[in-house]
């Protein structure tokens, strides 16, 4: 089975225009075999075997396949540890229903409304395997577009620099898409004065509350999967700056920790950086 996922990704990868991508996607995803029984168990879970590895996801394993995982610099033990806290207790805590919802249907909806002649939706989903900054994703979507992006796992709270068990940690807040502006004007009119971003997150504490967490964490900004120094504010505002708004503590690691219910000012007091 996992030279079977593997063979699929390498061919699935034939088809990147850089042979030096292609080569290293290979390489790091090669690092499977040095973790043979934790992919042997993480490939016996009902919800890796029958939805995660379903025909249309190349890259099973893309905690290990991508240049970084959840935080810049997690050793390949750690993603590991980290994929099999994720899918552990995605396997123990929900039913049959909600994995075929999230991973096999589009995604379940959280929370749906219509306004202003617009539909409104926020939903959860398998995160895309394009990148590595999370295994699930809260979207909100107005009229069909995607307004916003907040991805993350459930991982240990070790990794997050907490001694708690596990916490869902944040490695992706993503939003503005070059084709969602009449979305967005869509979403103003309805919910004036309000923010994609805040709505995704507000869904998040929903999400961990759920479960029973009262604690999310947040990535660093110098500590996410992509950070780039030559964009090194537009990093800051939507990561850091973003957690100290929702009142979260910086901690000594990569992480930001915010504790729940989140703390929200009026969003009129608040930079207009931080309302999109």
């Amino acid at each position: 089975m996992i030279f079977a996922h593997l063979a699929k990704h390498w061919t699935a990868r034939r088809g990147q225009p850089s042979p030096t991508s292609r080569l290293m996607s290979v390489l790091r995803s090669a690092r499977v075999l040095l973790y043979w029984a934790d992919h042997a168990s993480l490939c016996q879970l009902d919800v890796v075997r029958n939805y995660v590895a379903a025909p249309s996801n190349d890259d099973v394993f893309h905690h290990l396949s991508h240049r970084d995982y959840l935080v810049k610099g997690l050793s390949a033990r750690q993603r590991v540890q980290c994929v099999l806290s994720h899918y552990r207790f995605e396997e123990t805590s929900f039913n049959a229903a909600y994995k075929q919802a999230v991973y096999a249907s589009g995604g379940l909806a959280l929370w749906q409304m219509e306004a202003a002649g617009s539909q409104f939706l926020i939903r959860l989903e398998m995160a895309s395997r394009m990148n590595a900054e999370g295994d699930l994703t809260i979207a909100l979507v107005a009229d069909g577009k995607v307004l916003h992006r907040l991805s993350f796992s459930w991982v240990d709270g070790a990794i997050a620099g907490l001694q708690t068990g596990l916490v869902p940690l944040v490695a992706r807040n993503q939003g503005r898409w070059t084709d969602s502006g009449e979305a967005f004007e869509a979403f103003e009119n309805a919910f004036p004065n309000n923010s994609p971003s805040f709505f995704c997150f507000a869904a998040m504490q929903g999400v961990a509350g759920a479960v029973g967490m009262d604690q999310v964490a947040g990535v660093k900004c110098t500590a996410h999967p992509a950070y780039d120094p030559l964009d090194a504010k537009h990093f800051a505002n939507a990561y850091d700056g973003f957690w100290k708004i929702l009142g979260g503590v910086e901690l000594p690691g990569d992480t930001w920790l915010i504790s729940l219910p989140f703390y929200l000012k009026p969003l009129a007091d608040m930079p207009s950086k931080h309302r999109k």
